[in-house]
């Protein structure tokens, strides 16, 4: 089990959500337009995989591929599949700054999911909290105008879901494996579901460009480096006091969205950004202190 250090917890959220996260983004739904999902995924999977071996095996050695909890490690890496499968579907219909913006509900969603399906007790201020949250998500969205696609941001809210739990796992995973250990079954369940089909699924009638090559290198080299930074960021510090850090996304995703793909947050998506997060991070705080 890591040593507790809250700064250092503090430096590898910032580090992952404000610039490794942006860039994932930025690649995920640059590729979106040309390939298939299940394409994408198992690139990412085996990149980081295999680059995560490549990397930690020869400083560790073959014992971190030996988990004391493989169903735990299991369960988070297939709930992260599905997580990446449905983050794929949305983005590519939607602006990068809505999609982290709509992201940022995963702790909201979080309590909401606890008190109906776990019994966990929930007082009013905090079901307040998770409303206004929802009603941020409402205001991004702006239902019937035609600022998003339903089934673009159902899908996101599903990856927003199933992250906010991977997150929770996290926690409870390293209390029993190392980082390095977490960081390199992160992607086993998406490599073994997505291996078997892609030989009829890539599609080789598509010639990379070059943008698309370093894209696919970004998703394998950086979205290790990033999931591991999560890992040792929760590792290393409490969830309530690492969790409002998520939010320096909006700045990296606003910056890597209006570089690479001109786009800037407009009114609307900036005052349900200002709603969402006060919610989580009233819900941070309640956490902290109950």
């Amino acid at each position: 089990m890591e040593q507790q250090s809250t700064p250092r917890g503090i430096f590898y959220v910032v580090m992952s959500a404000m610039i490794l996260v942006p860039m994932v983004s930025a690649s995920i739904k640059h590729l979106g337009h040309s390939y298939g999902v299940l394409e994408i995924v198992w690139v990412r999977a085996i990149g980081q995989t295999f680059w995560m071996m490549a990397l930690l095996i020869p400083r560790h050695g073959w014992r971190i591929l030996r988990p004391r909890k493989p169903g735990l490690q299991l369960l988070r890496s297939g709930l992260l599949f599905i997580s990446t499968m449905s983050f794929i579907l949305g983005i590519r219909e939607v602006p990068l700054v809505t999609t982290h913006v709509i992201g940022f509900t995963a702790p909201i969603i979080v309590v909401a999911l606890s008190a109906m399906f776990l019994g966990e007790r929930v007082n009013g201020a905090r079901w307040l909290a998770v409303g206004l949250g929802f009603l941020g998500v409402v205001i991004v969205l702006q239902p019937g105008t035609g600022a998003a696609l339903p089934p673009a941001a159902l899908w996101l809210l599903l990856a927003a879901a199933c992250w906010s739990v991977v997150q929770i796992l996290s926690r409870q995973v390293a209390s029993h494996d190392s980082a390095e250990t977490t960081s390199i079954y992160t992607y086993a369940v998406a490599l073994m579901a997505t291996t078997p089909f892609i030989p009829s699924q890539f599609d080789f009638s598509i010639s990379p460009t070059q943008f698309d090559w370093l894209a696919f290198l970004l998703l394998g080299l950086v979205g290790g480096i990033r999931h591991y930074c999560i890992i040792k960021a929760y590792a290393l510090a409490p969830a309530s006091i690492i969790a409002p850090f998520n939010y320096t996304e909006l700045l990296g995703a606003t910056v890597v969205g209006a570089i690479v793909f001109s786009h800037m947050p407009g009114g609307a998506t900036l005052l349900g950004a200002s709603v969402i997060i006060g919610a989580g991070l009233y819900l941070a705080y309640s956490e902290k202190n109950r």
